[in-house]
């Protein structure tokens, strides 16, 4: 089981990890890892690239496609869109990587060692950082341990207080902060009991769209609890 690390330590640990270290952020969905990566970079003014692996269906999605270079009559490959072709450093966020293909992670392989995509290089001080959702609840692509080794690997378990604090920072609805200081094991602690996953349970994700729902509104009427019941479940809404 990899260390546990809640938000504060998350910031930490980013501001003390070097450029040539890979990391790998395992977790529930929707606690803000992708959040607090773009927050840490944009503020150091390194921008954030977002690879969602597990939507890619061809290497060529990752590395580029090939084509034959007119001078050399040799194959060569084309930087795909994302490729920072100015020589300036980037985070290089990949995210659902263990929801890749494995001809995907074949590439990952060789960009995680030696940082570089069919034979071109990333730019020096480029951060690679991953997030993989952890648990037998998903649908996920076993690693393969030469993979996992070129990371360093932490369970990211932002706490209830730390959510709290982004929520009152963030115009949360202040009836859903008070429901979850008395109630905190609504947050993101209720287990999905149905045979096909589609019984909808609360995220700290969910609860913000819950807010959107509900802003503005002094009474919470028949339909707006339908909308709240098809956003965090019955059972939540119920006891919310």
């Amino acid at each position: 089981m990899p260390i546990e690390i809640n938000t504060k330590d998350l910031y930490k640990l980013l501001g003390k990890t070097p450029y040539s270290h890979n990391i790998m952020l395992c977790g529930k969905h929707g606690i803000g890892k992708s959040e607090i990566i773009t927050d840490f970079y944009t503020k150091k003014g390194l921008p954030v690239i977002t690879l969602f692996l597990g939507q890619m269906s061809d290497p060529g999605d990752l590395i580029g496609l090939p084509h034959i270079d007119a001078d050399s009559q040799k194959t060569s490959f084309l930087p795909p869109q994302w490729f920072p072709l100015d020589g300036k450093p980037i985070v290089l966020f990949l995210d659902e990587l263990n929801r890749a293909r494995p001809e995907i992670l074949q590439a990952v392989m060789d960009l995680t060692l030696n940082r570089k995509l069919a034979g071109r290089s990333l730019p020096e001080g480029s951060y690679i950082i991953s997030a993989v959702n952890s648990g037998g609840d998903y649908q996920v692509t076993d690693l393969d341990p030469a993979l996992v080794s070129r990371f360093n690997i932490y369970t990211f378990q932002p706490t209830v207080s730390e959510w709290l604090e982004w929520a009152g920072n963030h115009a949360i609805d202040s009836r859903i902060l008070d429901f979850i200081k008395k109630n905190p094991k609504y947050l993101d602690d209720i287990p999905n009991n149905s045979e096909d996953n589609l019984e909808k349970t609360p995220d700290r994700r969910a609860w913000e769209r819950v807010s959107d729902i509900i802003t503005g509104q002094v009474q919470i009427d028949q339909i707006t609890k339908k909308i709240i019941a098809g956003i965090i479940g019955k059972q939540t809404t119920a006891k919310f």
